[in-house]
């Protein structure tokens, strides 16, 4: 069950570990930005993620970028990535959105891809980010890739900046943080 006055889907102690481990910290998000995106990381960013991303912090950002249902959600926050399919649903039929499925199916498989190459900095990644990216012959194929390349471009740096935002200052007190947090939910 959430905690009183739980307004999002961290409760305190998850806001908590975002405050100690991202406020004023942005090299970490540009690394982590950096695996989510395969660019290539210097042994010093390799260090940084081995470092810092132990298993709470892994967990924190997965509820962010690749959320399980939980009872623990508060109301009105059960976050999932197929919410954003939610309006094509309502309007096309299920001929039309087999490719929209197939492209939702690529990008979940990236994002588990990437929170294993968080974890492991040496596993595998079987889908390149760059090859969907690339138009070839199959026009099929380009739709669901490019598709699953574009949501990928757009999903990434906003839930960052989502926990950049949680995070907020390492002076800010919790209380101010909460209060912050309260007045922001509002908007």
């Amino acid at each position: 069950m959430p905690e009183k006055d739980q307004m999002m889907i961290f409760n305190s102690d998850e806001l908590s570990l975002l405050k100690n481990t991202f406020a004023e910290n942005h090299v970490l998000l540009y690394t982590i930005r950096k695996v989510f995106l395969q660019f290539p990381l210097t042994d010093v960013e390799k260090g940084l993620i081995r470092q810092a991303v132990n298993e709470q912090v892994f967990n924190v950002l997965k509820k962010r970028m690749l959320p399980e249902l939980s009872p623990e959600f508060p109301l009105g926050q059960l976050p999932s990535l197929l919410t954003t399919l939610t309006d094509q649903l309502r309007a096309k039929d299920a001929e039309e959105m087999k490719l929209q499925f197939e492209a939702k199916e690529l990008e979940r498989q990236y994002l588990e891809q990437q929170f294993n190459k968080l974890k492991d900095l040496d596993a595998d990644e079987k889908i390149k980010l760059a090859d969907l990216a690339v138009i070839g012959a199959d026009h099929i194929s380009n739709y669901v890739n490019m598709t699953a390349y574009l949501f990928i471009l757009g999903y990434v740096d906003p839930s960052l900046l989502f926990i950049k935002s949680l995070a907020g200052e390492k002076a800010e007190s919790p209380e101010a943080q909460k209060k912050r947090l309260m007045r922001d939910s509002s908007k």
